[in-house]
């Protein structure tokens, strides 16, 4: 399957919100693309909210980890609320398994509650 990763709008002016739609396969690529931005709107100090939609998402290659490691301190410290809307029900357990280890709030959403998955990111 091809991998396609793009920015979604959410409705909102705040500077620290991403909205992201990964299907496919992830690339390392992506994924650095992705981190860089993540540091940009972050660079103030401040924590970033997300929302990414896995609908359809198939996987990931080996330098995605690779990326995520070389930037764990900004992983672990610039995000504040993330919300995955997800099709496959492992992918359910393995986001509330990370969420009860990590400081980020983290939930998943079914592919069928994207509507409330971006209320959640944007609410206060």
């Amino acid at each position: 399957m091809s991998t396609t990763a793009e920015y979604v709008d959410l409705g909102t002016e705040a500077p620290n919100v991403i909205g992201w739609k990964v299907t496919g396969t992830l690339t390392a690529e992506d994924m650095a693309e992705f981190l860089a931005r993540l540091e940009e709107v972050t660079a103030d100090g401040g924590k970033a909210r997300v929302y990414i939609d896995m609908t359809g998402y198939e996987g990931w290659e080996l330098g995605v980890a690779r990326e995520k490691f070389a930037h764990m301190s900004t992983l672990w410290n610039s995000l504040e609320r993330v919300a995955y809307v997800v099709d496959k029900g492992w992918m359910s357990g393995a986001i509330g398994l990370v969420d009860a280890l990590t400081p980020m709030h983290l939930h998943a959403f079914a592919s069928d509650e994207a509507e409330e998955a971006k209320a959640w990111v944007l609410s206060d």
